[in-house]
């Protein structure tokens, strides 16, 4: 699959099949993260992919705090593997390496036919995380990885003469 294909492919997975990912293929879209551009090349990520035990705590955490069963939460629950995505620099532009970095990742689990969930809210539980992980840099985000359970439809776009302009 190219690149193309792994960008119009990739969707928002948040069902997920019991079938574990393998160690091999983890570490290969952990690899496609590591090998991201970064501003001056500070590479200020960090990552931490936790214990099934850890997952379901945080997925459980997560539901208390928003106050319901919700999709975001049970993808957790089901994913093969949760990595937890950290900034390590204080640095003005890190937030927009880490950004390249998780869109590799994500883009590399396309492309071996996994799903993929770039998860925002975690940053509601950061306190509760850091406390299993014992973790003091900045969580950004999650990433929840795994054979997809669903197949949902592309996602409107706007149109691109409404988002792009040519200045003469």
């Amino acid at each position: 699959m190219n690149v193309e294909e792994c960008i119009s492919k990739r969707k928002s997975i948040r069902t997920y099949k019991p079938e574990k990912i393998s160690q091999e293929l983890l570490e290969k879209i952990l690899q496609a993260g590591i090998l991201s551009p970064s501003a001056k090349n500070q590479q200020p990520w960090k990552y931490i992919v936790v214990s099934e035990e850890i997952k379901n705590q945080i997925a459980e955490e997560l539901t208390k705090n928003i106050g319901h069963p919700n999709p975001t939460s049970r993808a957790i629950s089901e994913c093969s593997h949760l990595i937890l995505v950290y900034n390590t620099q204080e640095e003005y532009f890190s937030h927009m390496s880490i950004g390249a970095s998780i869109e590799n990742m994500l883009l590399t689990a396309t492309s071996y036919g996994l799903g993929s969930l770039w998860i925002g809210y975690i940053r509601k539980i950061t306190d509760y995380v850091n406390s299993l992980t014992n973790e003091e840099n900045e969580l950004i985000s999650a990433i929840a990885l795994g054979y997809p359970n669903e197949e949902p439809p592309a996602r409107p776009r706007k149109d691109f003469s409404e988002v792009v302009s040519y200045l003469k």
